[in-house]
């Protein structure tokens, strides 16, 4: 293996003593291969080290574990060395070894590593086992090592990770690559990754972005003009590129451009509300939507999302609150998890509207959201949370048309998504019912 610029450059700070480094690069680059090197170093000089590998699955951990194999069996030198077992490289001089755990925090509870790498770190759901790891460093003065490739969630924990990283002083971009150590040299972060105003197409500036040299611009073409690559793998695999949603349904800039801080719905304006709970009742959102007389489509959506399971209760006092701004056309909501509650609520005068998610009707109701999107006449008020709800959903696309759902690979919410896929198709189609047909004879 020949160590190329760009991986000393990363390595530079392993070796200075970095406690933590980060690097996010394109696929292809050989990140893997470097980990796994590196991992087989760390072996052979740290007396007794424990080295383990943890990812979001046991899987995707192994892919490093066996490029480590891989090399061991290629030398004789390393044979004599260490030896394979089932999920394990173990040293044949002393009590060290690499092994992969599992992808959730109590595995690596109590593990005092001496080199921990956490592989794709932006498919984590918490970021509960990178601080576990990183508190375990202190006793045996270890160090952690995050490799990934760009993600689809800036609030995952990769995402938050990379945004902290940003904005400590001394950050530096020169051509494609971001770097930054922290002052007390504990924290490193390498990023390889063209700008999002950069035109994508453009092999030559995509391969600034791909620091191996085994990524030729003739590679890199093949690859972008491949019948199965989609533009948002292009983007994150290639590019480095961060996007919301591994599919986004609608690119962030469109969703972005149409915020408005100040846009309110007037007090007792007509209004159509959507209920949407979540799984277990964790989170909640009720959207409102309201046309304007130019066609403009106002939304204001409340998204409650308590620590622990919401009391029943507690959502429906916040659909009367909510009720009382407006003058409430219909309150849509899925009878499979709130019929009791719309019952109570029909009962105090509210005008409740059973809208049972089919895909037929959630094909209509995600096409109508797209449309107004689409055509810039949404307007919302900028919040960070439901942006998040709206980037989490992805398109399922049946006999039946596409309609959004959750992502089933993500934790992300979109309850607010739904609440405001139902609320906005009833308003439009309510608007576009209450236009006089005039016809001359």
């Amino acid at each position: 293996m020949v160590v190329q610029p760009f991986q000393k450059r990363v390595l530079s700070d392993y070796f200075a003593g970095a406690r933590e480094t980060a690097l996010i690069i394109p696929k292809k680059n050989g990140k893997t291969t470097l980990l796994a090197a590196l991992a087989l170093y760390h072996l052979v000089v740290i007396p007794n080290a424990e080295c383990i590998i943890v990812a979001a699955s046991r899987e995707q951990a192994e892919i490093v574990l066996r490029q480590a194999r891989m090399f061991v069996r290629g030398s004789e030198a390393l044979q004599r060395l260490m030896t394979i077992q089932q999920r394990s490289v173990v040293s044949k001089m002393d009590e060290g070894r690499i092994r992969v755990l599992a992808s959730d925090a109590d595995t690596a509870d109590g593990s005092i590593p001496t080199l921990a790498i956490v592989d794709e770190l932006h498919r984590h759901k918490s970021a509960e086992l990178y601080a576990v790891l990183r508190d375990g460093l202190g006793p045996r003065t270890g160090q952690l090592i995050t490799i990934s490739t760009a993600g689809f969630a800036m609030d995952s924990p990769l995402g938050k990770l990379r945004t902290a990283a940003h904005l400590l002083p001394g950050f530096v971009r020169k051509g494609k690559h971001n770097h930054v150590r922290s002052e007390n040299g504990m924290f490193a972060f390498h990023e390889w990754c063209m700008d999002p105003t950069d035109d994508i197409d453009d092999i030559a500036q995509v391969k600034r972005a791909n620091p191996a040299p085994w990524q030729t611009p003739a590679a890199l073409r093949e690859r972008h003009d491949s019948q199965t690559m989609t533009p948002w793998e292009w983007q994150r695999f290639a590019c480095g590129i961060w996007t919301e949603g591994e599919e986004p349904w609608i690119e962030p800039k469109s969703w972005d451009d149409l915020a408005d801080p100040s846009i309110e719905i007037p007090a007792g304006a007509r209004a159509w509300l959507g209920v949407d709970l979540g799984v277990k009742h964790d989170s909640t959102a009720i959207a409102a939507a309201h046309v304007t007389d130019d066609g403009k489509v106002i939304v204001r959506v409340d998204i409650m999302k308590p620590e622990g399971v919401l009391p029943i209760e507690r959502v429906e006092a916040k659909i009367r609150e909510v009720a009382a701004r407006y003058t409430v056309q219909k309150i849509a909501y899925d009878p499979w998890s709130f019929r009791r509650s719309a019952e109570i609520l029909e009962g105090d005068g509210l005008p409740m509207q059973e809208y049972p998610q089919s895909a037929e009707r959630m094909s209509v109701a995600s096409a109508a959201l797209y449309r107004v999107i689409d055509a810039g006449l949404l307007r919302h008020d900028g919040d960070l949370v439901l942006r998040a709800h709206v980037m989490g959903g992805v398109t399922k696309e049946t006999e039946r048309g596409w309609r959004l759902q959750k992502d089933p690979r993500s934790h992300r919410s979109i309850d607010a998504l739904i609440a405001l896929t139902m609320a906005v198709q009833m308003a439009t189609e309510a608007d576009r019912a209450s236009v006089p047909m005039i016809a001359f004879v």
